[in-house]
């Protein structure tokens, strides 16, 4: 559990479960919480941060070079921060939006091709 503060913003991924098992797909949200001592403008600009990280899915899958040099900066992160060493990989750069709507994107990171039955 995360020790969550009034000041805290944040962008959470929900994956679709069915029966305990995961089925490739993602939702991406973000959220802020009461932050009583900040303006109004300073508001929005930390949700805009959120939002473009958020975002960021999105970018990737449009823009493959540079999901390629973010993929390259994120796993020499991870090796950095001694992530790496796990069995399982951290990372799988192969994720597909489904739809959008309003601040929920929906990923699918199911590992069959396109067309595959």
């Amino acid at each position: 559990m995360i020790d969550m503060t009034e000041n805290d913003f944040g962008v959470i991924m929900r994956p679709a479960l069915s029966e305990g098992e995961w089925e490739g797909d993602v939702q991406v949200s973000v959220f802020s919480n009461h932050m009583p001592e900040i303006s109004d403008d300073v508001h929005a600009q930390l949700m805009f941060l959120a939002y473009k990280m958020s975002a960021m899915v999105q970018f990737c899958q449009d823009n493959e070079d540079f999901d390629d040099a973010l993929s390259d900066y994120t796993e020499d992160l991870v090796d950095r921060l001694g992530m790496s060493d796990r069995e399982d990989p951290v990372i799988n750069p192969k994720e597909k939006i489904t739809s959008i709507s309003g601040n929920v994107i929906t990923l699918n990171f199911n590992t069959k091709c396109e067309g595959e039955g």
